[in-house]
């Protein structure tokens, strides 16, 4: 996945998390752990750096 797409996930999820705080509870925690996962794979999803261009 791209980068934008994994933040759009982590978007989804935490939007989703909020709906399920107050029926789901466990459930919410979990959505949270994804949406953390998914900004996590897309901060590691760097772009090709500068200097690169260069050589």
């Amino acid at each position: 996945m791209n980068r934008a797409t994994l933040i759009h996930c982590a978007r989804a999820y935490l939007a989703q998390s909020k709906h399920f705080t107050g029926r789901a509870r466990r459930f919410s925690f979990v959505l949270l752990e994804w949406a953390a996962q998914c900004r996590r794979r897309a901060s590691c999803a760097v772009r090709e750096p500068m200097q690169r261009g260069l050589f």
